[in-house]
C-alpha cells in the first residue's frame, strides 16, 4: 500500500513539477492534494502497524507484547486492558481489539500463533 500511496505521489509531483510547462491553478491544486493524501495514507499505515500484535507473551499477570512497527516488548499488566473486543473488517472478524485503560488500542489477529487462547484467557482472568 505504501508503494502505490508513494507512486501517486510521485505521479502528482512529476505532473506539477513537469519540465518546460507551467501548470494553470487548478493542476496545482490537485497535484498538491493528491500528494497530500499520499503522503497521509503513508504516515496512516504507519502508525497502524504500530498496534498491530506480532509476537506476545501472558503469564496470568502481564501482558508482554511486540507490534510491527515497535521492536521493544512492551508490558501492560492485566488491569490495564479495559476492553477485549472483536476486530471486524469488511469481510468479517479478524481478530481482537485490546483497548487499554489509557484509552491506547493493540489489534491482535487471527493469524497470530495461540491469539484465541489468549483472549479466552484475559477474559477468564479480568472475570477471576
Amino acid at each position: 500500500m505504501c508503494v502505490w500511496f508513494a507512486g501517486l505521489g510521485m505521479y502528482s509531483a512529476r505532473t506539477l513539477f513537469a519540465a518546460g510547462t507551467r501548470p494553470d491553478k487548478a493542476r496545482i491544486i490537485v497535484s498538491l492534494v493528491f500528494m497530500a493524501l499520499a503522503t497521509s495514507a503513508i504516515v496512516a499505515q504507519f502508525w497502524f502497524q504500530r498496534r498491530i500484535v506480532c509476537e506476545f507473551i501472558y503469564d496470568g499477570s502481564t501482558l508482554q507484547f511486540r507490534t510491527l512497527g515497535i521492536s521493544q516488548t512492551q508490558m501492560r499488566p492485566l488491569e490495564d486492558i479495559a476492553q477485549v473486543k472483536e476486530w471486524r473488517g469488511r469481510g468479517g472478524p479478524i481478530g481482537y481489539r485490546l483497548v487499554f485503560q489509557d484509552g491506547a488500542k493493540a489489534y491482535l489477529e487471527y493469524s497470530v500463533a495461540n491469539s484465541i487462547a489468549l483472549v479466552d484467557q484475559l477474559r477468564r482472568d479480568a472475570r477471576g
